[in-house]
């Protein structure tokens, strides 16, 4: 699925059913995808394109509704889950710029919302 992982693996991962933008029989890979999940202290809208390399994550603090961190890429080459269990979950999100710049988002959904930013020099 070019880098991205099957619709029963982020079913597992989110714990819940997606919103599909195309409800009928297009394929996943070629839909959008929206899942929201709440790890009781923050809630996550997850929007997925595959076909596009497109990831939107917004983050909110439950008790507040305050808007906690957005992320809205359009070219995300790799989407790698990195756990999925009952009280951990993470992806790895990895951003391929160009010859020499590759760029890492480390996300932990639980058992609190973390985000790591790196980049790499690939020479």
């Amino acid at each position: 699925m070019h880098g991205y992982p099957e619709e029963n693996d982020l079913l597992s991962l989110f714990e819940c059913e997606p919103t599909l933008l195309d409800t009928t029989s297009l394929d996943f890979f070629y839909n959008r995808a929206t899942y929201r999940f709440s790890n009781g202290e923050e809630d996550f809208i997850v929007t997925l394109s595959p076909s596009y390399g497109e990831v939107k994550i917004q983050v909110t603090q439950r008790a507040s509704n305050q808007l906690i961190s957005l992320m809205d890429l359009k070219r995300v080459d790799k989407f790698e889950i990195t756990a999925d269990k009952k009280d951990l979950s993470s992806v790895l999100l990895m951003l391929l710029n160009d010859d020499f710049i590759t760029q890492t988002i480390e996300i932990d959904f639980k058992p609190k919302y973390k985000l790591i930013f790196r980049e790499h020099y690939t020479r």
